[in-house]
């Protein structure tokens, strides 16, 4: 029952998370490394898209409404700020700081970097847009110069100054009693925010090879909303064009979320234990594989044809993008005056002509979604075979299954990166419903197809894992064994890295079952098999039991089996985060 403009804005405060409250609670429990990289790095693409909203948000808040031609030209226009900002401001900001750090003392070096700020937000101002979106330029301006550390020394403290004043000032903008009588909406916002920060990062992350543990970790890190939901909300409420008690809901939800973010933090691992067992044992086996997979095609160096061909390829993807979204943008937009040419043509045939115009758009569109299916699936297989090389026609290709399965989840993730802007850039022209339930179509397509393929991958690897005990029994036949199979990528291509490990005595594993070790949850790791006394158990449950003189085969990334090597040894309170390399 909320009205649509106070939907939108609240809609916009809440998908942006908080660098403040993320970058606090890292400095009181720091993450490893991957988690750090993966949680700013999507906090960086939030800070971008706040700018974006709030500049269009600026221009519905001065009257221009949520009509498609001033939300498009809003848009145009800030796009063209930027670059033109940008432009300029590189020409001199850098110079004129790197002047300023090596010739003038420390005072004028904090003066000038301060005073560029004011500067370029009230020329934003100026031009109708936010002042955060020129304090944003300025950071970026200043950040080319090169001199970032030295200059984030001197703002430090000015910095926690007017983070001070402008909580404080948040603060007393808001009516308790009136966030009292909305505090059931507040509850609300907040349950949402949580979970929808969770699945989404969590899903993404795992999708892009991060593991169920630090995808786990980076979704409830960023379980908050912060700095820009007060200056959107603010830029509502000045306005009129929304309620008064949007504001005092936003700040409950803020304090409330900055208040849970370090307590879900802190359950990250109990969580993403029973994320992992809740799983089905073919997405637990392609979430463990999918780690090994991405960090072989980071560390893969292709060949410029392949790379010439990668690029070409993204590049077709772009234009067909923006070819479908161009087209019903375009029908939208001259629909009034296409169905009156038509009706003046066609006085005397009386059908109902709009339903036959989106027929057709629909028609015409389908080469460019078939089209932009294909590049896809062509943008995986490249990537894929990056993981797992195809063999010589004729060959028999053990594989198929991991390269099927990977390409399906690669054209999955392409499909929704470049769907999810189409439909936000149409939504204005048609109305978010039905981009939203063509995206829902190919979504639901590619989920059955990803989950044909995991299952096929899920007995691929049982059969691998059977050939590789064979290799394992003779292995512990021999009295100097090896720790690494070597062998075990020509049985199961794409398994990623495979190792051998002894229980002895002094092992903290000795004794546990699976369940209570957690390893892939905790690692990212997978344990193949199990041999004990001349018996082999192939993919083991749960309920297993290991004793000492066991040999466990691992198989993942090459730092995840190194992490599981350590949790076997020492036990989840010793062991390090062992991060991938570089």
């Amino acid at each position: 029952g909320m009205p649509v403009m106070d939907a939108v804005f609240l809609g916009a405060c809440v998908a942006i998370s908080s660098t403040m409250v993320v970058a606090k609670v890292f400095v009181e429990r720091p993450p490893e490394p991957r988690v750090r990289e993966l949680v700013f790095g999507v906090l960086v693409v939030q800070d971008l898209a706040a700018i974006v909203l709030v500049a269009g948000l600026t221009a519905v808040a001065a009257g221009a409404g949520l009509s498609p031609e001033v939300l498009g030209t809003t848009l145009l226009k800030l796009l063209g700020l930027l670059v033109g900002l940008t432009v300029a401001g590189l020409f001199i900001v850098p110079r004129l700081v790197r002047f300023l750090a090596d010739r003038g003392s420390t005072e004028t070096l904090l003066v000038g970097a301060i005073a560029l700020c004011f500067v370029l937000a009230s020329l934003a101002e100026q031009m109708g847009y936010s002042v955060a979106l020129g304090a944003f330029l300025a950071g970026t301006l200043v950040a080319e110069a090169g001199r970032t550390h030295r200059i984030e020394e001197l703002v430090h403290p000015v910095r926690d100054l007017f983070a001070a004043v402008f909580f404080v000032s948040v603060g007393m903008s808001v009516d308790p009693m009136l966030a009292l009588d909305h505090l059931g909406l507040s509850l609300l916002v907040a349950a949402v925010v949580i979970v929808a920060q969770f699945l989404a990062v969590s899903t993404a992350g795992i999708l892009s090879g991060n593991g169920v543990r630090r995808s786990v970790t980076a979704g409830l890190s960023l379980g908050q909303i912060g700095e820009f939901a007060f200056i959107i909300a603010a830029i509502g409420v000045n306005a009129g064009v929304v309620g008064d008690y949007l504001q005092p809901v936003v700040v409950t939800v803020a304090v409330l979320t900055a208040f849970t973010t370090p307590l879900m933090v802190r359950a990250s691992d109990r969580l993403a234990n029973a994320v992992d067992h809740a799983l089905p044992r073919p997405l637990q086996t392609f979430a463990s594989l999918c780690e090994s997979w991405f960090e072989t095609v980071r560390q893969a160096t292709p060949a410029p044809e392949k790379r010439s061909h990668l690029r070409n390829t993204a590049i077709v993807i772009t234009i067909d993008g923006v070819a479908l979204a161009g087209l019903w943008i375009l029908v939208s937009r001259f629909r009034g005056e296409l169905l009156v040419w038509i009706d003046a043509r066609l006085p005397a045939a009386a059908l109902p002509w709009g339903l036959l115009l989106i027929l057709g758009t629909a028609l015409l569109s389908l080469p460019l979604v078939i089209a932009l299916l294909r590049s896809a699936r062509r943008a995986g297989h490249l990537l894929a075979e990056r993981v797992i090389p195809t063999r010589a026609p004729g060959a028999v290709d053990p594989g198929q299954a991991p390269r099927r399965v990977f390409v399906v989840a690669l054209q999955s993730m392409v499909v929704l990166a470049v769907g999810a802007p189409i439909v936000a850039l149409t939504a204005p022209f048609l109305g978010a419903p039905w981009g939203l339930m063509a995206l829902t179509i190919l979504t639901v397509g590619l989920a059955v197809l990803f989950w044909r393929s995991a299952t096929n991958l899920q007995g691929h690897v049982r059969a691998g894992a059977t050939a590789l005990v064979e290799l394992l029994e003779k292995q512990m036949a021999q009295e100097h064994t090896p720790a690494a199979l070597p062998t075990g990528d020509e049985l199961l291509p794409g398994l990623g890295t495979t190792a051998r490990v002894l229980l002895s005595e002094t092992d903290w594993a000795a004794g546990r079952t699976l369940a209570e070790l957690h390893v892939r949850a905790l690692t990212g790791a997978t344990i193949l098999a199990i041999a004990r006394s001349g018996e082999t158990t192939a993919m083991p449950s749960g309920h297993d039991r290991l004793e000492i003189g066991d040999a466990l085969l691992l198989a993942g990334a090459e730092h995840a089996v190194a992490a599981a090597r350590q949790l076997l040894a020492t036990g989840p309170e010793q062991t390090s985060a062992i991060d991938e390399p570089s």
